[in-house]
């Protein structure tokens, strides 16, 4: 049945009508409570908030403000807004809708999601031993208490993390030993937990005792372990009023979070609370043995909490209901008595969450006050720039907030922006170099100068100079190859340079479908929601128009090279960086990062001075020995991993051509040079040793060390001053797009879905951050789906589909879909099928057809046929995204029901008898626009 139609008001909401986004910020938003049954609950909180009829189990929470789709907990108790005329809208869609909630700064820093999670907690009996991830602290206010309740919290002694680890995980095999004995015994089951759960001094009931009496060892030994992790834990005392700030340093020395905690207490003296925290998972350390089991997260709970000696004073802010205020560094809470005096507020620029704990509080502020009883919570706005609370007799109301402070979504949303401005400003490169593959010159600068007013300058005055590189030569011949016979048109600035040759057999069979050409690969990036997508060639060039213009400010003069096409963005502020490299040969680009052993192995590592400058580049090892490489620099040196391409300075340039221009065969620069630039001899002799990469090299060009001692002496000859190399820190947090592979490729598409911070990076990437979801968490930009709920939770953009369609949370672009059964996860692009059933994960890239099936993390594309073989119709190509189509044994023979096999497919896209244009043009004329053109008209669109 067709769900009846949104009412007005909402719908109004949904496009952002201003008059309906000025009257909801007219008044506080009062949104729902979501009640959660609990085993270990009560019946305090319908009181405490007045509701009749609350049902009849036990309710442990109550979900006070949870408007984060991205976390588990906060999206399966999600909070609602009633609307004028009845409509119901979830909070976290009326967040999106009206960012005036939220403020810019908040907006900037998480999104639309609300990442506060409060909620109330009537506590009967005892939970489980936890602990949040690190920078997660938590506040409990409570509300009421009986006589002589308690709660268990931190640590009273310095404990053995391992020993206490190896305890519990006994525990747990314990707990798993008499469960199986139980098997289906639910009443036997609940007796067995009470008795775990209840007075330590109790023995087993007869019940008990009878029916577990082969498990009586190790029910005695379960408890046992429960009462010692209690032990070890202080016993705070609870009455009304009292406030309990759960929150210590973290052991690596990062933001503070919540210890090892325990709420209620073996005696069931039950406690009534407001808790404050952000959103995020609950790492459980120990259940006390309850049945039926509940996952354990052992290892990250203790791993995230110190396991030293706390004093129990450090968690107890307060013992009665006076006024008090804490930062805890993750938010902000403030508990105030309210009489008949009003109180009076400045607006703070971000929203703020208000409780009322007792009595009945009046919230003035915008167009309308707003009444709350106790039990009762609002939303106050952002954009209030005064608001206030009065009563006529008293009343105790908490407020809390999250301040917008610094993250990975804002800094990369910085860079993201600074990109955007310097194109719109015309303040971009002037000069690109793009090494492109033999044959590929012609498309590769038709393709570049079509987008170059979005990617380099509005006013285009960016000459665009493209060299085939007829034999693969690697990154430093090939760029001596590009540079020997190019000049700049402005010398006193930063050129952009890019090498894109390459085959891409890893993304095969896409790779082939783009005639060839890898960095074609499309990428969901663009400058504007109606600008055209780039491909990741494009986008890997225009992420690097940041890079260069930090570059010329600072008084660089060369050119900043990108190798491949991985766009990336700094999380540093990179323009703001103060540094002077008038004088430096060459600058090199890294981010900070703890030294593991799959970057020690995987990454080379630059070692970075006090000064900034680059003491050496070490080369790929196992972790142990960087450490040692680390320690024998030194004081003052700081490791960074490198993160790709360098800057040249012109006469860096000028000195490699000549003193490597007549070198054959292959070289890379990420391959030694910096290394030899950057050891002496005896270092050198001992990497030679060491590295067999390195060894290999010198076969092909024996005086390597030489000639990069040469060019590193013509340098410090020319200018009369030691070689001056920087290294720039982007930033821990970095973005960097992966389109080298086809699931990482398949995810950057994907991402667009993603509820989470991941996801609301991608779409503001893809400029669609400020679409407000449907009703049924669609994000739709110029398409058409179909309007029954059939669709949920998806990202359509350009397309139309038909309905019968069925899907939640894939992602569709430039496509028609006639009906579609789309698993999760399951990305289309610039396909036209009548018939489409992909599953999760899957890919449907460029595919025409009448009936597609594409199974889990499956690849799919359409190419024309090898009129060679006497084929010009089409073919469909298929693989799977978990394996390499580069491998041997995937590239030189078919695979599956592949027409021929990826290397000859190659060949055949890569001939170039008819320009990439004209085929595509032929495939849209006799096939897709065709099929598209009858999916339409057979469902009636």
């Amino acid at each position: 049945m067709r769900p009846p139609p949104e009412g007005a008001f909402a719908a109004a909401l949904r496009r952002r009508d201003p008059g309906a986004l000025a009257t909801i910020v007219g008044a506080a938003v009062v949104p729902s409570s979501a009640l959660v049954p609990r085993p270990w609950g009560g019946h305090a909180i319908a009181r405490h908030q007045g509701r009749v009829g609350g049902g009849d189990g036990p309710i442990g929470e109550s979900f006070e403000l949870a408007a984060a789709p991205s976390d588990p907990e906060a999206a399966a108790h999600a909070s609602t807004v009633m609307l004028e005329g009845g409509d119901i809208m979830p909070l976290s869609d009326l967040l999106h809708a009206c960012p005036a909630l939220l403020g810019d700064a908040h907006i900037l820093a998480f999104g639309h999601a609300m990442p506060l999670l409060p909620k109330l907690l009537d506590v009967q009996s005892l939970l489980s031993v936890q602990a949040h991830p690190p920078g997660s602290p938590e506040l409990y206010v409570v509300i009421d208490a009986e006589p002589g309740a308690t709660m268990h919290l931190g640590l009273r002694e310095d404990t053995d993390p391992v020993a206490l680890a190896a305890e519990l995980r006994h525990g747990v095999a314990l707990q798993t030993q008499i469960a199986a004995f139980i098997g289906d015994r639910p009443p036997l089951a609940a007796a067995v937990t009470a008795w775990l759960l209840g007075d330590p001094e109790a023995p087993p009931d007869p019940t008990i005792a009878s029916a577990c009496a082969p498990m009586l060892p190790a029910l005695v030994d379960l408890r046992r372990i429960g009462q010692d992790v209690l032990g070890r834990m202080h016993t705070i005392g609870l009455g009304p009023g009292t406030v309990v700030h759960n929150c210590v340093a973290a052991p690596d020395g990062g933001p503070g979070g919540a210890t090892l905690h325990a709420l209620g207490n073996a005696q069931g003296r039950a406690v009534l609370a407001l808790e404050i925290r952000r959103v995020g998972p609950t790492l459980r350390a120990w259940d006390h043995g309850r049945l039926p089991i509940r996952a354990l997260d052992i290892a990250a709970a203790i791993a995230g909490v110190p396991m030293t000696a706390s004093r129990r004073d450090a968690f107890v802010l307060a013992e009665d209901d006076r006024d008090l205020a804490i930062d805890s560094g993750a938010f902000t809470a403030e508990r105030l008595r309210v009489g008949p005096a009003a109180i009076a507020r400045d607006g703070r620029g971000r929203p703020e969450f208000v409780h009322v704990c007792t009595g009945t509080a009046l919230l003035v502020g915008g167009r309308q006050s707003t009444t709350l009883h106790a039990g009762q919570s609002a939303l106050v706005p952002a954009g209030w720039a005064s608001w206030g609370l009065r009563t006529e007799s008293t009343a105790s109301v908490v407020i809390a907030s999250v301040a917008p402070t610094p993250t990975a979504l804002a800094a990369r949303t910085r860079s993201l922006r600074r990109v955007r401005e310097l194109v719109a400003c015309s303040e971009g490169p002037r000069d690109i170099l793009a090494i492109a593959n033999g044959g590929d010159g012609p498309v590769v600068a038709e393709r570049l100068l079509a987008v170059r007013h979005d990617l380099f300058r509005r006013d285009d005055d960016t000459r665009i100079v493209v060299h085939e590189e007829l034999t693969r030569r690697g990154q430093l011949l090939g760029m001596i190859d590009a540079v020997r016979g190019w000049t700049p048109q402005h010398a006193d600035g930063v050129a952009l340079g890019i090498m894109l040759p390459g085959q891409g057999t890893r993304l095969s069979p896409v790779t082939q479908r783009l005639h060839g050409i890898k960095p074609f690969v499309p990428m969901p990036i663009r400058t504007a929601s109606d600008a055209s997508w780039m491909s990741a060639g494009t986008a890997s060039l225009h992420s690097w128009v940041l890079i260069a213009r930090a570059l010329q400010d600072a008084g660089f003069r060369g050119i900043a090279w990108k190798w491949g096409d991985e766009p990336q963005l700094p999380s540093a502020a990179i323009t703001e960086l103060a540094l002077d490299l008038s004088a430096v040969d060459a600058v090199r680009f890294g981010k900070r990062s703890a030294i593991t052993e799959d970057l020690a192995r995987n990454k080379e590592w630059l070692l970075q001075g006090a000064d900034g400058r680059l003491v050496a580049q070490l080369r790929r090892r196992d972790a142990a020995a960087l450490c040692v490489r680390l320690a024998a620099e030194g004081r003052g040196v700081r490791p960074l991993v490198h993160i790709g391409s360098p800057a040249l300075s012109y006469r860096f340039m000028d000195a490699l051509v000549a003193e490597f221009g007549d070198q054959t065969g292959w070289l890379d620069i990420d391959g030694y040079l910096f290394e030899a630039l950057t050891h002496d001899e005896a270092q050198w002799q001992a990497e030679c040793a060491r590295d067999a990469g390195l060894r290999t090299v010198l076969v092909g060009c024996p005086d390597f060390y030489a000639r990069a001692r040469a060019v590193r002496a013509r340098l410090e000859d020319g200018r009369g001053a030691p070689l001056a190399m920087v290294v720039v820190d982007c930033g821990a947090d970095t973005w960097w797009g992966d389109m080298g592979q086809l699931g990482p490729a398949r995810d950057a598409f994907a991402r667009l879905a993603d509820p989470g911070e991941a996801g609301e990076f991608a779409r503001r990437l893809a400029a669609i951050d400020d679409v407000v979801p449907d009703r049924f968490g669609n994000r739709v930009v110029g398409s058409s789906i179909p309007g029954d709920g059939s669709v949920r939770d998806a990202v359509v953009i350009d397309s139309w589909i038909g309905e019968g369609s069925e899907f939640t949370g894939a992602v569709v672009l430039d496509s028609v879909l006639g009906v579609a059964r789309l698993g999760r996860g399951a990305v289309v692009m610039g396909s036209t099928v009548a018939h489409l059933v992909a599953g999760e994960h899957a890919w449907v890239a460029l595919a025409v057809a009448e009936h597609l099936d594409v199974a889990d993390f499956g690849v799919h594309t359409t190419m024309p046929g090898d009129p060679q073989r006497g084929d010009a119709g089409l073919e469909q190509w298929a693989f799977d995204t978990r394996a390499d189509p580069s491998t041997a044994e995937h590239w030189t023979a078919a695979v599956g029901a592949n027409p021929t096999s990826f290397r000859d497919k190659a060949t055949q896209m890569r001939q170039r008898e008819r320009t990439a244009a004209e085929i595509e043009a032929d495939l849209n004329a006799h096939h897709a626009g065709p099929l598209a053109a009858r999916i339409r008209g057979r469902t009636g669109g």
